[in-house]
């Protein structure tokens, strides 16, 4: 299902659509520059919540009730997701330059090239397809956009059989955020799939994507293919996972029940989607990383494990990590994970 871009947003997760009710300076002496800045401010009353403004301030808005869209996917005078240059149109990663050749937007080589929105994952025959059931209300909850994301993915890792992908899910911020950047897994590591939200709805060709805090993979209410995620006991270290253990339990993306579409959201209530890897952060005054291992269950029958490592740059996440506060929140969104195949 692919919603129009000029379509108006409704429905509780859209923060663009809130009427302001009051307004709360300096977030406890602090400037704001994220909605989770505002957390000290304690719970948002029933219909309201919390959001960061351009000027750093903590705002307490009243939700909108939900409201019918003015145009209709297939009308109106802007150009929807499947009239526009789809990403299967554009000029293939085998027909450009290749990116053994090409510097990317950063400062070292990217690991492959980017992946057209029409090959499915495996670059042949599709793997797998289900039904994803609630996608209008993803599109409206999500806030899933039909222009692809700007971030790019890059790989960073030296260690022999393991990877650490850096994926900009910055998407411009969080009160007018891009669509999700999406990648799939490969023998040389994550590559970016040009693709945007809406459209990735119905394709295969993606594994996991990536938006500021939220990691979410292509199953269930996500999307049509059938990447699982497994959950390990809390403390499970990265290094002695060395095989899928016997009692893994792999599960799809359900963070709407498929039938009644009742949403599940992050414990904090700021409308995040409950992902399968919700679990890889936990919040102070900052985002502060888990540690948390998962095993990834691919279309292809593959398993990784896979580690959230990092959600700002690097030497800010280890300032969040060991004194549970931050300098700089610029980096939000920087989304660093650290994977390799198991056998």
């Amino acid at each position: 299902m692919v919603r129009k871009s000029g379509a108006r947003w409704y429905g509780m997760g859209v923060l663009a659509a809130l009427a302001l009710a009051a307004v709360v300076p300096g977030c406890n002496g602090d400037e704001c520059v994220d909605a989770f800045d505002c957390r000290d401010l304690g719970a948002a009353p029933t219909g309201k919540a919390y959001v960061c403004t351009a000027d750093n301030t903590c705002e307490l808005r009243t939700l909108t009730p939900p409201e019918e869209p003015e145009n209709d996917a297939g009308t109106g005078g802007e150009t929807d997701a499947g009239t526009g240059t789809d990403a299967g149109t554009q000029t293939d990663a085998g027909t450009g330059t290749d990116a053994g050749t090409q510097t990317d937007a950063g400062t070292q080589t990217d690991a492959g090239t980017e992946t057209d929105a029409g090959t499915p994952t495996d670059g042949g025959a599709e793997l797998c397809r289900n039904t994803v059931a609630c996608t209008e209300q993803s599109i409206d909850r999500l806030r899933l956009r039909t222009v692809v994301a700007s971030g790019g993915v890059t790989e960073e890792g030296t260690t022999q059989g393991e990877f650490l992908t850096f994926l900009d899910g910055r998407a411009g911020g969080t009160s007018v955020p891009e669509s999700y950047t999406y990648a799939r897994f490969t023998a040389t590591g994550l590559q970016k799939v040009a693709i945007d939200d809406q459209a990735a709805l119905s394709s295969t060709a993606w594994d996991v994507a990536v938006r500021r805090y939220v990691v979410r993979f292509n199953s269930g209410v996500s999307g049509p293919s059938c990447v699982a995620v497994a959950q390990t006991p809390d403390g499970t270290t990265f290094e002695s996972v060395t095989s899928v253990p016997v009692d893994a339990q792999f599960k799809t993306e359900n963070y709407y029940t498929p039938d009644t579409c009742t949403f599940s959201g992050d414990e904090y209530g700021l409308g995040s989607p409950a992902t399968q890897t919700l679990s890889f952060w936990t919040y102070a005054s900052c985002l502060q990383m888990t540690n948390k291992v998962y095993i990834l269950q691919l279309a292809d029958g593959r398993h990784a494990k896979l580690q959230v490592k990092a959600y700002y740059e690097p030497t800010v996440q280890a300032q969040c990590d060991t004194t549970g506060s931050v300098s700089s929140s610029t980096s939000a969104g920087s989304i660093r994970l650290r994977w390799a195949y198991l056998p």
